[in-house]
């Protein structure tokens, strides 16, 4: 069963496709210069031309279950329901994991991001950079706590995704608990 993973959001969306516990492909999709609502639609649009390729089995999404303020709720929930969208247009099947059961299936049950991109990386023999998309400073800082060049943040949408990919694999497929 072909699966694939989608870490949805409306600034940066992970994706994974995955295969007999196997991971196939995995990338990050930048939406972040795109603004509401015009990225729903941006999002719909590219979920259902990557499911036209990648032809999955079954489509793994996390549930949206954590909020920080209302425009996280309309974000996260307007870009769940427009990815759900595609994968019912396209006839595919629809999966979900609650976050609780993605970090117990990865690691632990309170496993931050880092800790989970780490789990895959070890896992699979993934480079870590590509799991967890380095985002570099443009400008060296003039009170040289950073330069131009140093990681500033990561995102960590594509190791996300193949961790439900992974997640399901292991609760659903091999019945491990």
């Amino acid at each position: 069963m072909k699966m694939l993973g989608i870490d949805h959001g409306t600034n940066y969306a992970g994706w994974a496709t995955m295969e007999d516990g196997k991971p196939i492909e995995f990338g990050l999709r930048d939406f972040s210069k795109i603004a509401m609502p015009d990225v729903l639609d941006a999002i719909y649009q590219d979920t259902f031309r990557m499911i036209e390729q990648e032809k999955p089995d079954l489509i793994i999404l996390e549930r949206p279950v954590h909020f920080k303020n209302a425009s996280s709720v309309i974000a996260l929930v307007g870009a769940f329901s427009v990815v759900t969208l595609a994968a019912l247009h396209l006839g595919i099947k629809i999966a979900h994991i609650r976050p609780t059961e993605l970090k117990m299936q990865t690691g632990k049950g309170n496993a931050d991001k880092e800790t989970v991109a780490f789990e895959m990386q070890i896992l699979f023999d993934l480079d870590y950079d590509e799991l967890a998309v380095p985002v570099l400073y443009k400008t060296t800082d003039p009170k040289g706590k950073y330069k131009k060049g140093d990681v500033q943040q990561r995102l960590f949408d594509p190791s996300d995704a193949l961790a439900l990919c992974w997640a399901y694999h292991q609760k659903y497929i091999k019945g491990v608990a």
